[in-house]
C-alpha cells in the first residue's frame, strides 16, 4: 500500500469515528445503579441525557457478565428507574445499559459492569438543624442510615468572603458534625454531603443547598405592651418588641404563648411570628405569657410577659350572708366562669388563682366559695364570658367576707417627717398595708392637741378627717411657739384602728417680725389721727357753726373812741315795732329791711342775701360796713321807749332790744 492509499484509509477511519461520536452523544450515559442505604431493597438506576432527548422513552437492560442473554428491568420517560431487589442482581456481577427510543430512532448507552450490593449512595442531609455557641457550630440532621456512622464532608466560608475558597472538613459520625474556632460575630455559609463507610464501592451523596449560618441571639426580646380599655369588659392588648441589630437580626422569628382565656389553663400559641408586634383581645383578668426569638442556630432566653388585671382602686362591697354574688354568672364552664383570689398586697395577682367549675347549681357553688373565704381578707373576683369568640369580663368586684377595724396604725411619718412653720405643719405618712386594713379604709383621723401651761386645766383637742387615698395632711391655724401632740389613725366602716402619735413644736415669731408689727401699728394710728384732724378742720363750720354776737347801741363819742374795738356784724334784717299801741297800724310801723348777696367767710358756700325793701335810698352806695342811723322825731321820750328793736341775722338768730336813750341808735351793717 502506497502512501496515498494509507492517508485515504486513515481519513476514512477518523470520519467514521466522528460520526460514531455524534450519534453516541445523543444517547444516554452509562447507568449508575445504587442503593440509598445498606438495608434498602430498592435500587435506583439513573443516567444523564441531552436536552434533545427529553421526549425519548428509556428502557433498562441487564445481562450476566458471562452470558449473552439480556433481560429488561423496566422502562420510563424519566432519567431514572427504580428496580425491586433481586437476588441475582444483588449478588452477581452484571452488565447494565440503557436504550433510548424516539420515533424510529434507537440509541444504546455504554455498558456498566457492577455488583449492585456494593454500591450505596446516601441522600443529601435533610432537615438540617444548627446550634451555635461561642465559637462552635454543631450541625445535625435526620439519620436515615440505620444508625450507622458515615463519612461527612463540610465546606464553609464567611458570608463576606463569597468569592473566597472553601474550607473543607471530614468527620466520621452519625448525622452530626461540629465546626470549631468560628468567629462569633460573623455569618457563614456552608454545604454538607455524606458517604457510606460500610460498603466496598460507596458513592458521595449530593451536596446540600448552600445554607446561611447566622450568629446566635445573645439577649431576649424587650417587650412593651399597651392596653386599650373599651369599658365593656374587653381590652385590646398590643405587644411590641424591638428587632435585634445586624447580623443577629438575620432570619429571626418569634414564638409567643399567651394565657388569654382565664377559664382554661391552656395557652394560645403564636409560632414563627415574623413581625415585631401582635394585638389580641383579652378580659380584665391578668394576662401572662412568654416570648423568645429564634433563628437557625438557636433561640434566645424567654421574656416573661405579665399584664396586670384591671383592679378596682376604690372600695366595692362586702359579701353579706343574705346575698349571693356575682350576678352575671351563667351555666357552662366554657362560656362563663368565675375567677377569684386573695389580694395580699392590694394589687398583685397571686400565682395561683381559683377558677370555678359547675358541679351543681350556681347557688351551691357560690355558697361553697364563700365558705372558703377568710374574714378580714380582701378578695377580688371577676366573671368572664365569651361572645362571638371575643372574651370579656361581665363583672368585677373588690370584696371582704367580713370587715373589721385596722389592726395596725399608719407607718411612722415619712421624710420629710414634718414641714413645720409658725402656724402650720404638713404631715406625711405611709399607708396602712392592705393585709392590716382588714376592710376598706374610709378615711384617716387626724387629731392634734396643744400642750398648755401647767396651771391650765382645759386643753382643747381638734380632729379632722382626711381622704383614705391621701397620705398627707396640712394642719393649719396653730399657735406660734407652741407644742402639739398629733394623733393619726385609719378607719373603716367597722371603726378606727390604733393611733400613732408624734410631738411637734411650731416655730416662734422672730423678734424682727414683732418689732415691725409694732411699728406698723404705731404708723397706722398716726395716719388715722392725721386724717381725722384734717377732716375736722376742713368741715369745722359745718360741725361747729359760729355763734353771732349782737352789737349794743352806744353813744357816738364812745363808739368813735372804740370803733376799732367793735366786731362788725352784718345784719340781715332790722325791724322796729311800736309796742305802745295795742293794735299797731301797719302803716305807722317803721320796718327797715336790708339785704344783699355776698360771699360768706366759708369759701365752700355762698350766702344769698336779697333786698326786700327799697331802703337803698337811705344808704350810700358803699353802705356795707357803715353804721345805720335812725333819726327819731323829737316828739317825746315816751315814743322812743315804746320802740322795740329786732335784729334778724342770716343764720336765723334774732335779738330783741329796746331803746333806752334819746340818742341816735346805730346798727353796724
Amino acid at each position: 500500500m502506497d502512501a496515498k492509499e494509507h492517508w485515504f484509509l486513515q481519513g476514512f477511519l477518523v470520519l467514521a469515528m466522528v460520526i460514531a461520536q455524534g450519534a453516541t452523544s445523543k444517547c444516554p450515559s452509562s447507568p449508575l445503579c445504587y442503593k440509598k442505604t445498606e438495608s434498602a431493597t430498592i435500587y435506583t438506576c439513573e443516567w444523564e441525557t441531552s436536552e434533545s432527548m427529553k421526549n425519548a422513552t428509556y428502557e433498562l437492560f441487564y445481562s450476566r457478565s458471562n452470558s449473552t442473554e439480556s433481560r429488561s428491568l423496566g422502562s420510563s420517560r424519566k432519567s431514572y428507574i427504580c428496580v425491586q431487589d433481586n437476588t441475582v442482581l444483588n449478588k452477581a456481577l452484571v452488565d447494565i445499559w440503557v436504550v433510548a427510543y424516539m420515533g424510529n430512532w434507537r440509541c444504546q448507552s455504554l455498558n456498566t459492569t457492577v455488583t449492585l450490593s456494593e454500591r450505596v449512595k446516601y441522600e443529601a442531609p435533610q432537615s438540617m438543624s444548627m446550634a451555635r455557641s461561642s465559637n462552635n457550630l454543631t450541625l445535625s440532621w435526620d439519620n436515615k442510615n440505620g444508625n450507622k456512622d458515615a463519612v461527612i464532608e463540610v465546606k464553609f466560608r464567611r458570608l463576606e468572603e463569597t468569592s473566597g475558597t472553601w474550607t473543607f472538613k471530614k468527620e466520621v459520625k452519625q448525622a452530626m458534625v461540629t465546626l470549631e474556632n468560628l468567629q462569633n460575630e460573623s455569618v457563614y455559609e456552608l454545604q454538607v454531603r455524606q458517604m457510606s463507610k460500610h460498603v466496598k464501592h460507596p458513592l458521595w451523596s449530593d451536596w446540600t443547598p448552600i445554607l446561611d449560618v447566622p450568629t446566635e441571639i445573645p439577649n431576649p426580646p424587650e417587650v412593651n405592651w399597651t392596653v386599650e380599655d373599651f369599658n365593656n369588659g374587653t381590652r385590646l392588648l398590643k405587644l411590641t418588641w424591638g428587632t435585634p441589630p445586624y447580623p443577629v437580626s438575620m432570619q429571626v422569628n418569634y414564638n409567643l404563648s399567651l394565657h388569654i382565656w382565664p377559664c382554661l389553663l391552656k395557652r394560645k400559641n403564636f409560632t414563627s411570628v415574623t413581625t415585631t408586634e401582635i394585638s389580641v383581645y383579652v378580659t380584665y383578668s391578668a394576662v401572662s405569657g412568654d416570648i423568645n426569638a429564634f433563628n437557625k442556630v438557636g433561640k434566645s432566653s424567654p421574656t416573661h410577659i405579665l399584664v396586670p388585671a384591671k383592679h378596682l382602686t376604690f372600695p366595692s362591697k362586702s359579701w353579706p350572708n343574705d346575698r349571693l354574688i356575682p350576678l352575671n354568672y351563667a351555666h357552662g364552664f366554657m362560656k362563663s366562669c368565675l375567677e377569684w383570689y386573695k389580694l395580699t398586697d392590694g394589687e398583685t395577682r397571686p400565682e395561683k388563682v381559683n377558677r370555678s367549675k359547675l358541679n351543681g347549681t350556681v347557688e351551691k357553688k357560690l355558697k361553697h366559695i364563700r365558705e372558703k373565704m377568710d374574714d378580714y381578707v380582701r378578695y377580688y373576683y371577676l366573671v368572664h364570658k365569651q361572645t362571638d369568640g371575643k372574651p370579656h369580663s361581665t363583672e368585677m368586684c373588690l370584696m371582704y367576707k367580713k370587715e373589721g377595724a385596722p389592726s395596725k396604725a399608719p407607718d411612722h411619718f415619712t421624710a420629710p417627717i414634718l414641714n413645720v412653720t409658725t402656724n402650720s405643719a404638713m404631715l406625711h405618712w405611709k399607708p396602712i398595708p392592705v393585709p392590716d386594713q382588714r376592710g376598706f379604709l374610709t378615711h384617716y383621723e387626724v387629731c392634734y392637741t396643744r400642750r398648755g401651761p401647767k396651771n391650765e386645766s382645759h386643753i382643747e383637742t381638734e380632729c379632722h378627717n382626711s381622704f383614705a387615698s391621701k397620705t398627707e395632711y396640712l394642719v393649719q391655724n396653730l399657735t406660734p411657739g407652741s407644742i402639739y401632740y398629733i394623733h393619726l389613725a385609719g378607719a373603716t366602716a367597722a371603726g378606727s384602728g390604733p393611733t400613732t402619735t408624734i410631738e411637734i413644736a411650731t416655730k416662734p415669731l422672730p423678734q424682727s417680725v414683732i418689732g415691725w408689727i409694732i411699728a406698723g401699728i404705731i404708723v397706722l394710728i398716726a395716719i388715722l389721727i392725721t386724717v381725722c384732724l384734717f377732716i375736722i378742720k376742713r368741715h369745722k363750720r359745718k360741725i361747729f357753726p359760729p355763734i353771732p354776737r349782737p352789737v349794743v347801741a352806744e353813744s357816738v363819742n364812745y363808739r368813735a373812741r372804740n370803733q376799732n374795738m367793735y366786731e362788725k356784724e352784718e345784719v340781715h334784717e332790722l325791724q322796729l315795732h311800736d309796742n305802745c299801741s295795742q293794735e299797731p297800724n301797719p302803716e305807722e310801723a317803721t320796718v327797715l329791711e336790708v339785704s344783699e348777696t355776698h360771699e360768706c367767710e366759708d369759701t365752700d358756700e355762698k350766702c344769698l342775701r336779697e333786698s326786700s325793701t327799697p331802703v337803698s335810698d337811705l344808704l350810700s352806695p358803699d353802705y356795707k360796713g357803715q353804721v345805720l342811723r335812725l333819726e327819731t322825731p323829737d316828739s317825746s321820750q315816751g315814743e322812743i321807749d315804746c320802740m322795740v328793736t329786732m335784729l334778724m341775722y342770716r343764720n336765723g338768730l334774732v335779738f330783741d332790744m329796746k331803746a333806752y336813750s334819746t340818742e341816735d341808735v346805730g346798727i353796724p351793717l
